[in-house]
Order: C-alpha cells, then sequence, then structure tokens
C-alpha cells in the first residue's frame, strides 16, 4: 500500500479518536453533574447553604446555588487594641479590676459545679438547699451538658473532660417519658454543638446527630410545627403517634438556630428544611397586627388560636429573639428573616413600649404585653428584648432601636437596683405615663403587704429564679457601645447574687426579692445558671475578643456557634 492510500485510515483513525474522547468527556461531565445535582444517588448529603431558599429552579431542576452569605456589618464597639500584639489597651489597675472580677465568677461557678458533682452527678439539677438530686429534663443530666461550653471558655480543661465522659454514655435515642423538644433542642443539642465548635470533640458532633435525629419524627404533624412534647422511644417506633398539644410560639419557634447548624456541620439538609418550614408556615399565619404573633397556634392547622395575646415576655420570647440571630447566622443570606424580624420591631415600638411614672427617670421605659388590649405588665424574661434591638440596631442600621435598648437595658436594672436585695423580680405591673391610678390599682397596692413596692410599680412578683436575661443584655449593650458603666451594674447584680443566693453547695433562687421581712430561698437551680447567668457575667470582664459578638451568635441558652462567613 503507498503512501496515498494510507493517509485516508489515518485521518479516519484520528476522527475516530477525537470523537471517543469527545464522548467519555461528556459521559464524564454527566456522571460529575448527576452526583452533584442529585446527591442522594450516591449518599452524597445536599449541603442546604449551598442553594437558594426558596429553591429557584431551573427547567432542569437543579437549585441555583447561593452567593449571598455576607460579612454583615460590624456589631461590636471598636474596643482599644494594640496593634503590634494585638492585645487590649487597659491600664494596669483597670485590667486588674477586670481579671478580679471575672475570677470571682469563676469561682461562683466551681462552687456551683463542685456542690452538682458531690450531690447530684448524672441528674439535671441539684437542689441547692437539700442539696438532693432532680430530674427535670429526662434524667440525662442537663446541668452537665448545658454548662459544657461554659467550662470551656472559663479554661475549666479538666471538669470539661469529666463532663464529656458522662456523656459519651448518654443514650439520646430514648426517653422513658414525653420530653420536651424545646428545652431539649436549646439545652441540650445547642450545648453539644457549641461544646463542639470550642473544643473539636467529634464524640459531642456524633451525640448531637443522635439526638437530632431522634427528633426529627416530632415534626410530622399535619403541618410540619412540632409537638411541645414527644416520647423518643415510641415516636422512633410509632408511625401513628400524634401527641396532642397546642403549639405555643416560643416552643416551635425556637429551634432553628440549633437545626441549621447541624445541617451545616452534618451536611444533612433535612434538619434543616424542617425547621425552615416551620419559619414559612409562621410567616403565612394571619395576625392581627403586622409582626405581633400570638402566643398559641395549631399544629394541626397552622392558624393562631388568641389574636389577642402577644407579648415578648414567656412563651414567645425566644421566638422574637431568634428572627435576628437565624438572619444573623446565615450572613443575611435569607432575607425573610429581617424582613420578620423588623415587622415585629417596628409594631414592639408602637403597640407595646411605653413610658412609665417613675419620678424622676423620665429616661426610663417599659416593655407592655397584649392580653385583650394593652396590658402593663414586663417580666423578667422580656429583658432580653434590650440586647436584642442593640444586635439588630447596629446588624440592620437601625439607629432608634439601639436608643430603646439602651432606656429598656437601664428599666431592668433598675428593677433590680428598687428592690430590698439588689436582685430584679420576674415580673411587675407599671404606671403608665398620664393614667390615672383607679380603684382596681390601688387594691392591688393593698394587697402587697410584704413586698417594697418600688416606685411606679403597683404590683409585683418577687420570685427570683437566677435568671440571665437582664446580665445578657449588660453584657450585649457593653459590647456594642464600649461603655463600662454596663460593667459596673453587672458587679452589682452578682454582688447582690453572692450574699442573697449563695447556699453551702450552690445558688439557689428567691422567693420574694423586694420583700420587707426574712428573705427566703427556693432551693432551685436549674441548669442555664451556669449556661447562661455565669457565662454571661463572665464574659462581661473578659476581653472583647473572647466569644466576639461579630464571630458568634448566641443561642436562647447561651450556647455561642459560630457564624457562617463567606
Amino acid at each position: 500500500m503507498n503512501s496515498l492510500s494510507k493517509a485516508p485510515w489515518k485521518l479516519n483513525r484520528l476522527f475516530i479518536s477525537i470523537f471517543l474522547i469527545v464522548v467519555i468527556l461528556l459521559v464524564t461531565y454527566q456522571v460529575f453533574f448527576i452526583v452533584n445535582q442529585y446527591p442522594d444517588i450516591l449518599n452524597k448529603p445536599k449541603e442546604w447553604w449551598n442553594h437558594a431558599y426558596p429553591p429557584r429552579l431551573n427547567r432542569l431542576g437543579n437549585d441555583v446555588v447561593l452567593k449571598n452569605v455576607t460579612s454583615l456589618k460590624k456589631i461590636q464597639y471598636d474596643f482599644p487594641y494594640s496593634s503590634f500584639r494585638r492585645e487590649f489597651i487597659e491600664t494596669p489597675e483597670e485590667r486588674e479590676l477586670r481579671e478580679s472580677r471575672r475570677e470571682s465568677i469563676k469561682q461562683g461557678f466551681l462552687h456551683a459545679w463542685n456542690g452538682y458533682v458531690k450531690y447530684a452527678w448524672g441528674a439535671d439539677e441539684i437542689l441547692p438547699i437539700s442539696n438532693l438530686p432532680r430530674n427535670s429534663y429526662n434524667g440525662w443530666g442537663a446541668s452537665i451538658v448545658d454548662a459544657l461550653d461554659t467550662m470551656w471558655i472559663m479554661d475549666l480543661k479538666e471538669e470539661f473532660k469529666n463532663a464529656t465522659e458522662h456523656i459519651s454514655h448518654i443514650n439520646f435515642n430514648s426517653s422513658v417519658i414525653p420530653i420536651s423538644i424545646f428545652e431539649t433542642t436549646i439545652r441540650y443539642l445547642g450545648g453539644m454543638l457549641s461544646a463542639y465548635e470550642l473544643s473539636g470533640d467529634e464524640m459531642l458532633l456524633e451525640k448531637a446527630k443522635q439526638l437530632g435525629e431522634a427528633m426529627i419524627p416530632c415534626f410530622n404533624s399535619p403541618t410540619g410545627l412540632p409537638y411541645n412534647n414527644w416520647n423518643l422511644t415510641r415516636g422512633l417506633i410509632d408511625g401513628t403517634y400524634k401527641p396532642y398539644s397546642t403549639g405555643i410560639l416560643a416552643q416551635v419557634g425556637t429551634l432553628h438556630l440549633e437545626y441549621m447548624k447541624l445541617a451545616q456541620l452534618t451536611g444533612n439538609s433535612t434538619f434543616f428544611y424542617k425547621v425552615q418550614n416551620v419559619t414559612d408556615v409562621l410567616d403565612k399565619a394571619v395576625k392581627k397586627i403586622p409582626g405581633l404573633y400570638p402566643t398559641f397556634i395549631s399544629q394541626e392547622t397552622g392558624r393562631f388560636l388568641n389574636y389577642d395575646v402577644v407579648s415578648f415576655g414567656a412563651n414567645a420570647d425566644s421566638f422574637y429573639e431568634y428572627l435576628i440571630k437565624q438572619y444573623l447566622f446565615v450572613g443575611g443570606a435569607i432575607d425573610q428573616y429581617r424582613r420578620m424580624y423588623e415587622e415585629s420591631i417596628d409594631s414592639m415600638h408602637e403597640y407595646l413600649i411605653k413610658e412609665g411614672q417613675v419620678k424622676n427617670r423620665p429616661d426610663l421605659l417599659f416593655l407592655g404585653e397584649i392580653y385583650h388590649g394593652f396590658l402593663p405588665r414586663m417580666e423578667h424574661l422580656s429583658c432580653f428584648v434590650p440586647g436584642m434591638l442593640a444586635i439588630g440596631s447596629k446588624t440592620l442600621n437601625r439607629p432608634k432601636d439601639l436608643e430603646v435598648a439602651i432606656k429598656l437595658g437601664e428599666t431592668c436594672y433598675w428593677a433590680y437596683n428598687s428592690t430590698t436585695t439588689g436582685i430584679g423580680p420576674e415580673d411587675f405591673y407599671f404606671l403608665q405615663k398620664n393614667v390615672t391610678v383607679d380603684e382596681k390599682t390601688r387594691w392591688m397596692q393593698k394587697n402587697q403587704k410584704d413586698t417594697v413596692l418600688p416606685d411606679g410599680i403597683y404590683k409585683l412578683n418577687g420570685n427570683y429564679l437566677l435568671r440571665p436575661e437582664t446580665v445578657e443584655s449588660l453584657f450585649i449593650l457593653y459590647r456594642v457601645t464600649g461603655d463600662k458603666s454596663y460593667q459596673e451594674k453587672g458587679w452589682k447584680i452578682w454582688k447582690a447574687i453572692e450574699k442573697w443566693c449563695k447556699t453551702e453547695s450552690a445558688y439557689s433562687g428567691l422567693y420574694n426579692v423586694a420583700s420587707n421581712k426574712e428573705i427566703v430561698q427556693n432551693n432551685n437551680m436549674e441548669s442555664f445558671f451556669l449556661a447562661e447567668t455565669l457565662k454571661y457575667l463572665y464574659l462581661l470582664f473578659s476581653t472583647p475578643d473572647v466569644i466576639s459578638l461579630d464571630d458568634y451568635v448566641f443561642n436562647t441558652e447561651a450556647h455561642p456557634l459560630l457564624r457562617m462567613k463567606p
């Protein structure tokens, strides 16, 4: 065969080779495309944070990649740091004072923790007067899990190690009785996720995943709103199990940070879509006043049950708290959270915030409720609002919110500073500006025989449960404004707690903080005292780079979770 006859054959082989290469490339591309767009084929997790929500679908049904995660605006005040060693700038005297106060709070934690270890190890709580254990949260050791990140932040590594050893043996797949989904999520799930991010202990993430998966069936209501209480054992084996309950706003609406973080860390987007559906249901439900969500809702219909009961206190508080925190967590990528938050805060300004009748204190603002009309009642639980407003003001450029936050924060501290113990009450009824005192109000005042009523207050519930909300707001206001007066206020509150609440083994709440007789302890210390109250006080006297608000968002049990960044 001559060279001319060989040429067409060589040319054909070249074309065939090129054709085969193109086919191989196309097949490889299709396999790669399918695996990435339809990850369930190879059980690869479909990561929700890499996709738009709500999904915008093209003709092939592929999610558009989410590119909206931003750093958002800075929250913390520009505290002075040296450029050379990145040290917080303060005088030796200021540093000594700050560190001595922080050490005092750390010793307070150790006092309570050691009492718990001695008398109630493995139980949920210690009864701090009788020195007996108590189980209120399924007996998994709520105080242990709740206090994990506090121990890590306080550099109590030996205590942390002992706590994680206990947690490694807990079976989160079963429960003897129905558990509170809300309390279990914020204390246990939030506690383990936060401690995992701080410490890197993989066991904590595995246990968090186990618990999160065990609770997923509680979302199987007709609307997807979670049931309040759930028997884990029965829920995992009985598909017909549907416990009757009335949905409570705070309980159905305060699971988002924990489940979104769990989705991010595990790659299982089911966790995200379950709680995002809850947001959608609440968003679409009819409200009497835009942005003000009634306290009770049906899990069967998704409709609110009483349009004339609205509060930023009990049964509702943390739902509002989470709206701005969800927006922070996703770096502003889901604008729905911002819109819902701003609607709520705008209506709160208009309908719930009032001036009072406290002599020589016209600066004080009060946060009331709606109960078939305006109710001039302010709860300790609602004293998280100043901190929430301060964070939102910086994030969303709402300067008025910071002004109101400062005034409400002053009211919450005033409620402490106006009692005989220097500790704030569970709630109180205030006199509104320009409202005349009527006979019913006078009758209420007369019936507070054993209570010293602060000026401008006509009824007071003097219980103190070692709650954290006021010190939480003092901590945030300090980090936002740089005003050291918030440290002084926090220190004064801590000294009052040390004086009135300390027991031989731990700390106890009080029956009446404003009593004109003997101050009596109530033999109760919930795990949030270790998780929240002491942590916020400790952080108030830490350098501002420790758990910065520009890097972390706190769940409602004060467990810091890393925010998503670009």
